[in-house]
């Protein structure tokens, strides 16, 4: 199999799959909201300080919310022998991890990001930043997912993984954050913060498929 016909196998499958899970895939959004909620509780009606964090908190909501199932983005093609077909085909381990990257970012992150705005609206942000906002979750959402596939493939096959992703992909997520909340704070859409955001992206989009890989090999071996 070519490099594209198993990118797109696998994430036409996995979208499939996502489908017939019936609301599975929309536990990132759920708990997303439910943090917002949360916070703007323990904020308070104090408009001043909520209009300051709010941005960062829908930030590090989102970088929660996107980490959540990547503990199981390799464990059940492992399980059922999907990965070791793909390999004698001939398929590329690096494509399937783009593949089920970019579908978990199609039916967890992607509805976040849509959700962005009104979680910023509820608590408190003023109207500027919502543009910025959805902007840098838009361009920093995939690396978001990206990174979280290394610990993910790290992780594969071992019990608990679920909590040692958390521990293995979260110093990766630092720097999107600290740049997403960055341009936030500029609101302007050509700031430097927005520009390293999306450098740190297509870092996650050249390294990450190459580790999955590695990772994978290593534990079918």
């Amino acid at each position: 199999m070519s490099w594209q016909a198993t990118l797109w196998a696998v994430l036409a499958r996995d979208l499939r799959l996502a489908r017939r899970a019936g609301g599975g895939w929309a536990q990132g959004a759920v708990f997303f909201l439910l943090f917002i909620l949360l916070a703007a509780f323990a904020i308070g009606p104090e408009t001043g300080l909520q209009s300051l964090i709010a941005p960062a908190l829908v930030w590090l909501a989102a970088a929660l919310a996107s980490q959540l199932s990547l503990g199981q983005l390799f464990n059940g093609d492992m399980e059922d022998g999907s990965l070791d077909i793909l390999t004698a085909a001939g398929a590329s381990l690096s494509a399937v991890a783009i593949g089920k990257s970019l579908a978990h970012w199609l039916t967890s992150f992607a509805p976040i990001t849509l959700l962005s705005p009104l979680a910023a609206i509820m608590l408190g942000a003023k109207p500027e930043v919502l543009v910025p906002l959805f902007l840098s979750l838009l361009i920093g959402g995939p690396g978001f997912v990206l990174l979280g596939a290394i610990g993910a493939a790290l992780a594969a096959g071992r019990h608990g993984g679920g909590l040692l992703v958390m521990l293995l992909s979260g110093p990766l997520l630092a720097p999107p954050i600290i740049f997403g909340a960055g341009a936030i704070k500029a609101g302007v859409l050509d700031s430097p913060d927005l520009k390293f955001l999306l450098a740190s992206t297509l870092f996650a989009l050249v390294f990450s498929p190459i580790i999955c890989a590695a990772a994978l090999r290593a534990h079918m071996e």
